[in-house]
């Protein structure tokens, strides 16, 4: 039974300023045994993350954060793959194309291989929200939203009522009344909650980002996690 999950996670395979083995390590000495490794618009340190996971005893999660936009305003949307699809050759170049913000590429892309129409944002031209969800749906990811408590208030509603599997409930920039009002609100729709550290360095002072398992996801959380989303199995 997994007793502490930290669920967003970043390594220098995006901005974080240790390697995925280095996550690994610091995540054993942290007492967390489930985690998901999910860098910006990139998978490419999830094989080193897992394979020393399976060293310290330490169950990965391959995920990403994808970047989107809603009215100009970024919204991150944090993706938790149940198979190997996240590994192919089309994900992969529609996450350089979003990387370097070439979205009618994208569209293009999409459309032709897959049938999928893919929205910008009309205010900034990125990759919109719903269409961000779509993609990681497709690519047979569970979708959550990320760290709500740095979105504007005045959409956040809106957001919030987007087809999102869960959200992001627990983060490091949290106060407690955040946390009990987006875990209530979880529950409240029917959905499941995750926690994140939002870790990125444990090298310099960062007032931004957490340590990892600075927040987690309990005993009893993490299982009903898993279950609601089949991610593992059980």
């Amino acid at each position: 039974m997994f007793q502490k999950g930290d669920f967003h996670i970043h390594s220098t395979a995006s901005d974080g300023e240790l390697t995925p083995m280095e996550v690994i390590g610091l995540a054993k000495r942290r007492g967390v045994d489930i985690m998901a490794l999910t860098d910006h618009n990139g998978t490419l340190g999830i094989g080193e993350a897992i394979r020393a996971g399976r060293d310290y005893g330490i169950t990965v999660i391959p995920g990403v954060e994808l970047s989107t936009r809603f009215n100009n305003e970024r919204i991150h949307i944090l993706g938790y793959f149940k198979d190997d699809r996240y590994k192919g050759e089309v994900f992969q170049k529609v996450l350089r194309l979003i990387k370097v913000h070439k979205i009618k590429n994208v569209q293009y892309m999409l459309k032709r291989l897959a049938n999928l129409e893919i929205d910008t944002d009309n205010s900034s031209g990125r990759l919109s929200v719903l269409s961000g969800i779509e993609i990681l749906r497709f690519f047979g990811a569970v979708v959550v939203l990320a760290h709500p408590v740095l979105i504007n208030r005045s959409c956040l509603t809106e957001i919030i009522n987007m087809p999102f599997d869960g959200i992001e409930a627990k983060y490091c920039r949290n106060n407690e009344d955040d946390t009990r009002f987006f875990i209530k609100l979880t529950k409240d729709m029917e959905k499941f909650y995750t926690a994140g550290s939002d870790f990125h360095t444990n090298r310099t002072r960062d007032l931004k980002h957490g340590l990892i398992g600075d927040v987690y996801l309990n005993s009893n959380e993490i299982n009903i996690f898993l279950k609601q989303t089949g991610l593992i199995e059980r």
